[in-house]
């Protein structure tokens, strides 16, 4: 495991650059498969495809964008994280720390992993689009206070981190409690774990990232664990798809009729692609209306809380746009089925949303 408070990663073995001609965009991104290929020279570690890039004002951990500093754009790792990379076209060696998120577009479509400012560049030798091999997917600590985005995703120093093993309702999710009477369950869930871990430091575990760039955690408080305490106490599933570590104590709120498990409620999973053969779980007796409730949580004309009014929103593109109150497009977005309310800008784009571009 790598300690990371000022988030520093001693690789143990360096990353290794492969040089390619700088003239392999010249046919573009479509073509540059044609003429950059891997190397097999990896050994452990990952090779994955790198570029240059100095455009933006502002990196995503507030800093300026800075054309001569030593720094990447990477979803690969948590924001912070310094990695050692070699170029053996010259034997340079470089620390090259990751303050950016990137790419994105074209060459992101295109594979590319990593994008190093014109100074890194330069003190790699690196002139085009290459293959570089990064270190393997290790653990890394995160420790600090965190805040807190939904029931099971947090944020600590810049970096977005995912309860791993767990899946906790959504924000706009809404369930039935022990007198089938409709509740902002997700909300419910997310002021649980802040009533309980909120304003504390936490210690996380993490490594991978998901689809949307979160780094995967495992969190603890002192000696006691998040991810555990949230399934226990009825907050949370064991996301079984992933781990079947909280298996046990899932059984032991389901057995106890703990949080969710007092009313009925669908799977955060299904929920998220619902229809009429979703099963709904919890107490075995619930209203006949009880799946017209549930399954249309997200389409409610009406916000599931007055923090919660942010407008979740599908372009003809197929993207997902978040809305704020005040933006030109609010009021015209109607809500309805495929559409999310969002308590936060964070948590929007943590489900895969960005706002407008104009």
């Amino acid at each position: 495991m790598r300690s990371l408070l000022g988030l520093t990663v001693c690789c143990a073995a360096a990353a290794m650059l492969v040089f390619v001609p700088s003239s392999v965009g010249a046919g573009g991104w479509e073509t540059v498969h044609r003429h950059v290929h891997k190397t097999g020279k990896c050994g452990s570690g990952k090779e994955v495809l790198a570029t240059l890039y100095s455009i933006g004002s502002r990196t995503s951990t507030g800093e300026p964008v800075s054309r001569d500093s030593l720094t990447a754009a990477s979803h690969e790792y948590p924001l912070g994280t310094t990695v050692s990379v070699t170029n053996p076209a010259n034997g340079r060696t470089c620390s090259v720390r990751i303050n950016d998120r990137g790419p994105f577009g074209r060459a992101r479509d295109a594979g590319v992993k990593i994008d190093f400012t014109p100074g890194a560049a330069r003190c790699l030798g690196m002139r085009g689009t290459q293959y570089v091999c990064l270190p393997g997917d290790e653990t890394v600590e995160v420790a600090g206070v965190p805040r807190i985005v939904d029931a099971d995703t947090v944020e600590i120093g810049g970096t977005k981190i995912r309860l791993h093993g767990i899946d906790a309702p959504e924000t706009d999710q809404l369930c039935l409690d022990e007198k089938g009477e409709r509740w902002p369950c997700g909300i419910a869930s997310r002021d649980e774990l802040a009533r309980r871990f909120g304003g504390k430091p936490w210690t996380c575990e993490v490594s991978s990232q998901d689809k949307y760039g979160r780094s995967l955690g495992t969190c603890r408080v002192g000696s006691e664990s998040v991810e555990e305490w949230m399934v226990r106490s009825g907050w949370a599933l064991a996301f079984i798809r992933y781990s079947r570590e909280h298996e046990a104590s899932e059984a032991v709120a389901r057995e106890a009729q703990s949080g969710l498990w007092a009313g009925a409620f669908i799977a955060p999973w299904d929920w998220r692609d619902r229809n009429r053969r979703t099963m709904i779980l919890g107490a075995a007796s619930v209203p006949r209306n009880a799946q017209e409730v549930l399954l249309g949580a997200a389409s409610a004309a009406a916000a599931p809380s007055q923090q919660c009014v942010i407008k979740g929103n599908i372009s003809r593109s197929g993207e997902c746009i978040y809305h704020q109150p005040g933006n030109r497009w609010y009021a015209k977005v109607m809500m309805g089925p495929g559409k999310r309310w969002f308590c936060s800008t964070t948590e929007a784009e943590a489900a895969g949303c960005r706002a407008p571009k104009r």
